[in-house]
């Protein structure tokens, strides 16, 4: 065992003893909460999972599930135990991420029992009952455990639900839209359901008019004693006080005020304009403004409203007032929108650490950053008046990498220059009546030069897009119907003439002259917004395509047939494309979260092309994918070129990648730390003489996935995560088969060098 790895084994033994000592700080006839436990019958179905919530009193937390960390820590910097006089700030340093000891308090348990009584009430088992009693550990007298026991009985159903309104234009209203009630008969009695309903109804009126209503007019009357275990549901919408009626509100005016000054004061379109100095086209802002003079007042056009308009990038401030009209206070009002402009230039200037992401090379934009780089932007916002931007970019990057495996150091350069001109609204699209229910709308033209070098080529990369970009519901699409890449590669001679004959075959065919050309759909979807602590992610490349187009040209109108084809002397590709990256986040509790996620891709290269090209080419390795491993070192398949002298880079045409990480929190609000699990690998479609076993078989993928596992640091800099992971590999395919867990040699000498990775990485890996 190396003298590194003993004194980690005997740190973690110290830490773990000592953590287990924690009751020294808990006072006489004191007992410490180590646990609380929930003991029910059958829930009938429902789902009770977050109801500890409602425990007022919870043990401390542990660190990896049983270190009670924080409290060791508080025994001894609080009372300054084990810490000599002359380590004053060991001591300011435990105080501060220390914490008190939760003792049973049998107030607090009174509390957690009316409040569990009243969760499951809500959830519709309305005579339930819970009693509590603590339990002493039989070796360990300081240490409790509290029990909380209830007997459910059965829930309650509805039988019935009516509405009553005062108001016969609220009534017909209400009856028009039942079909999106929240509260039916025969549904569980569940009050969640209930304040939905009440929510449902008040957003209902609120949007056909009535802008004055809110939820506090509307109760329901609940009624269990006329059938057993049955609830009766009469659903009020009250008049106002002194029994006023509520009436429906037209926007009389629509005041839009531009800035702080006044030089210019315009209607256009019933609209009225007070513009200062920065002038934006009336036309811009009247098709981003939902709220029109003669319309009945809607609260979700007011929020459309809000949404355009910040969405437009040009100002930091949006307010929508409302206030009655001087013509008509009851039944009119006036919509105030005052617009903050932000500064017509920006200049960005950004410092980056570490972070390995796969890279595109197609559209601009999307980088591959690693070891120290640097971003320079320039925006130049509402360039000819109609919300137009322009935007510059310098990107600047260099990853240099001491091997521990004799092949030396490892350079990366890569400088690009991206240019983007943005409109705020779906070009040829924005007249059509499927387009107005989007949001975030853009059209989007960008060209790059990118240059990207190492020890073994060049690569030059001039892209050009006209991407589509806007959001329905939860979900977001970025639509190219047309994207041409020139790309250009250079392979150091020296590295051509070390390689055999079949490699240096595929390395020249990888990496040669292309043309990229063919459109692309990516689409993002997230219900984050619905459940902040349970909830899924998915971005998908859904579909990418190249070629087809120039080889139906070439099919129709000419007579050539092969592979290698070309279009103005550079070699086009042809193949399709596609992957899918889903996120599950599981928040535990305040202290603890799950994250998860599975990545799948392939790319099939037909037609013209024998290759994938190497800028669409799938790769795993490095700080956001398997973190025991440089990006390009692992796969494809089970192959191995440890036999050569000389490594290649490692990509493929078919990836599959699962991640897994529990975190948890160290030091509240700035240091939380990870263990985690990656395993993943890339295949190809066909069998290549060049690379044994990587091509994808069924009866044997499962055996060559490379599996790592490791832990990890995420420092919370306020604005940016700061992230240090260690990777060890645990599962190598590029071994034989029977040799690849590489984990059972751990104690060898220098296996921790020769088979693990540290990642320096801003922001989470997924």
């Amino acid at each position: 065992m190396s003298t590194k790895l003993k004194y980690c084994f005997i740190l973690f033994t110290i830490i773990s003893i000592s953590a287990c000592n924690v009751t020294r700080v808990v006072p006489e006839n004191n007992k410490l909460l180590v646990k609380n436990k929930i003991h029910r019958g059958d829930s009938k179905g429902v789902d009770l999972s977050d109801e500890g919530d409602n425990l007022k009193q919870k043990p401390n937390r542990e660190l990896l599930g049983f270190i009670k960390f924080h409290l060791w820590a508080y025994q001894y910097g609080n009372k300054g135990l084990g810490i000599r006089k002359k380590q004053p700030w060991l001591r300011r340093l435990a105080e501060k991420i220390g914490e008190a000891p939760v003792l049973v308090d049998s107030n607090k348990m009174e509390l957690s029992a009316l409040r569990l009584s009243d969760y499951y009430f809500s959830k519709g088992f309305l005579d339930n009952k819970v009693s509590y009693d603590v339990k002493t550990k039989r070796f360990l007298k300081k240490r409790a455990i509290v029990s909380y026991n209830v007997n459910l009985n059965n829930y309650h159903v509805i039988n019935t639900v009516e509405y009553n309104a005062t108001s016969q234009t609220i009534e017909l209203i209400i009856q028009k839209h039942l079909a999106q009630q929240k509260i039916k008969v025969g549904q569980r009695l569940d009050l969640e359901n209930v304040e939905s309903e009440r929510n449902r109804l008040t957003d209902l009126l609120r949007n056909n008019g009535f802008y004055y209503f809110n939820s506090s007019y509307i109760d329901f009357q609940v009624d269990t004693n006329q059938n057993k275990l049955k609830a009766d549901i009469v659903v009020n919408v009250r008049n106002k006080k002194n029994y006023e009626p509520h009436f429906q509100q037209k926007i009389d005016s629509v005041i839009v005020q531009i800035g702080d000054g006044l030089l210019l004061d315009t209607m256009y379109k019933g609209i009225r304009y007070l513009e200062s100095d920065y002038h934006i086209r009336r036309s811009v802002l009247e098709k981003n403004i939902a709220v029109h003079p003669g319309d009945l007042y809607d609260a979700s056009k007011v929020q459309r409203t809000y949404s355009n308009l910040l969405n437009l990038g040009l100002f930091n401030f949006v307010t929508i007032r409302f206030r009655p009209s001087s013509n008509d206070s009851s039944n009119l009002v006036v919509a105030e929108i005052s617009l903050q402009t932000a500064p017509k230039h920006d200049f960005i200037w950004e410092p980056q650490a570490i972070t390995t992401a796969q890279g595109d090379g197609i559209e601009a934009g999307s980088e591959r950053n690693f070891g120290i780089a640097n971003t320079i932007s320039l925006n130049n916002r509402n360039v000819f008046g109609g919300a137009e931007s322009f935007n510059l970019r310098s990107y600047t990057a260099i990853e240099t990498q001491l091997k521990s495996d004799n092949q030396g150091t490892f350079t990366n350069f890569r400088q690009s220059v991206t240019a983007e001109f943005v409109l705020p609204s779906l070009l040829f699209f924005n007249k059509k009546i499927w387009s107005e229910g989007l949001t975030r709308k853009s059209t989007k033209f960008n060209t790059s030069y990118l240059h990207d070098r190492n020890i073994n080529y060049t690569r030059n990369v001039i892209p050009f897009n006209f991407i589509y970009s806007f959001t329905k519901d939860r979900f977001s699409f970025g639509i190219t119907p047309f994207r041409v890449s020139i790309n250009q590669s250079a392979v150091e001679e020296d590295f051509l003439l070390s390689l055999d004959a079949s490699t240096r075959f595929y390395t020249t065919q990888l990496l040669t002259n292309n043309l990229i050309a063919g459109p692309t759909t990516t689409v993002f979807w997230s219900n984050k917004d619905k459940d902040k602590f349970k909830y899924f992610s998915i971005r998908s490349n859904a579909l990418e395509l190249s070629g087809n187009l120039l080889n139906a040209y070439y099919t129709i109108f000419t007579e050539k047939t092969g592979i290698n084809k070309e279009f103005l002397g550079v070699k086009y590709s042809q193949y399709a494309r596609s992957d899918i990256d889903v996120a599950f986040n599981y928040v535990i509790d305040e202290n603890n979260a799950v994250a998860s996620r599975f990545y799948s891709g392939f790319g099939l290269p037909y037609g013209n092309t024998r290759f994938l090209p190497f800028e669409r080419r799938f790769f795993v390795g490095g700080g956001n994918s398997l973190r025991a491993w440089r990006p390009r070192t692992i796969g494809p398949g089970s192959f191995s070129d440890s036999t050569s002298s000389v490594s290649i880079e490692k990509t493929g045409e078919i990836v599959l990648q699962a991640n897994a990480e529990y975190r948890f929190d160290i030091i509240d609000k700035y240091v939380d730390g990870a263990i985690f699990l990656d395993a993943g690998n890339v295949w190809n479609f066909e069998d290549d003489i060049n690379f044994e076993n990587a091509e994808f078989k069924f009866n044997r993928f499962y055996k060559e996935f490379a599996v790592n596992s490791g832990i990890g640091l995420r420092f919370d800099l306020t604005y940016v995560i700061f992230r240090v992971d260690w990777g060890i590999a645990l599962h190598d395919p590029s071994y034989l088969e029977g040799q690849r867990w590489v984990i059972k040699d751990f104690f060898a000498n220098r296996w921790i060098n020769d088979n693990s990775a540290v990642n320096f990485a801003v922001g989470y890996p997924f």
